[in-house]
């Protein structure tokens, strides 16, 4: 399914996890969301950054409304009549969207099952964050990130990197010259990938390069993570809008995640 030009590839979650972790080929993989596709709408650099991915995987649920919307031959105005039904299969017939339009592959649980999998299978990984002085809480968690991991994953053989710009090619060069072969980038939107492509281009070690975000929050308890009742019914954004500190910047990222995003997907239907 292509939306806003970018490809997202129909796919199951467990095909592609025994697929990637051959290690035959490197492998990029992004989860776009409806935020990071809106975004690509006006910057073209980050478009043409998505596209260099191996895999684009369903990341949102909201996703499965805009595929039901461009994989039909109603006009504008029809599809909009339509929303209330296209949101009924969202919540009652998701067994069939996924079917018909691929598994949702959230980069919280890939993050997670890839963790475990290097752990159990002595394999190295490299983590890089965002560099953000400014941040002191983003500065303070850094300090304690290694120590929380490795409570966590006591195995687990890994490198992690604050991905200071002028620290860059003495870091890369460390990940080249290291046994890693997964790289996860939680610098954030348009950075992250802009980071594991060139990363994963210069590492021939590397085997799997992925973007996800704040992933490793939700699992060393940075930030709670909704019950898992309410990730199965799609509704982990109301848990994150109830919990989070800051709502007003959730429910603007929310509005745009829905409202503005589903309004882009009619606007732009051929």
């Amino acid at each position: 399914m292509q939306v806003f030009w970018i490809k997202i590839d129909k796919i199951n979650y467990r095909w592609l996890f025994e697929s990637i972790t051959k290690f035959e080929n490197q492998n990029i993989v992004f989860t776009p969301n409806p935020e990071i596709l809106l975004k690509t709408i006006k910057d073209k650099e980050f478009e043409k950054l998505i596209k260099k991915a191996n895999y684009n995987t369903s990341d949102w649920i909201g996703l499965y409304i805009a595929y039901q919307i461009i994989d039909n031959n109603y006009n504008k105005f029809i599809n909009t009549l339509l929303l209330p039904y296209f949101f009924f299969n969202l919540f009652f017939r998701r067994k069939f969207l996924y079917k018909k339009y691929g598994e949702r592959i959230c980069w919280s649980d890939l993050t997670k099952d890839l963790v475990e999998f290097s752990e159990k299978n002595n394999i190295k990984v490299t983590i890089i964050d965002l560099y953000n002085p400014t941040d002191s809480r983003k500065v303070e968690s850094q300090k304690i990130f290694s120590s929380l991991l490795r409570n966590k994953f006591p195995k687990l053989d890994f490198d992690y990197f604050i991905y200071e710009p002028n620290k860059k090619e003495e870091i890369i060069k460390n990940i080249k010259n290291s046994s890693s072969k997964i790289l996860f980038s939680t610098l954030w939107m348009k950075r992250q990938e802009e980071s594991v492509i060139e990363i994963i281009k210069a590492c021939e070690n590397i085997k799997i390069g992925l973007g996800i975000g704040s992933s490793f929050d939700y699992f060393i308890w940075f930030q709670k993570r909704a019950p898992k009742i309410w990730r199965s019914l799609g509704i982990e954004w109301l848990y994150r809008l109830i919990t989070w500190p800051r709502k007003i910047d959730r429910l603007k990222r929310l509005y745009n995640a829905i409202f503005v995003f589903i309004f882009y997907v009619i606007k732009y239907k051929k």
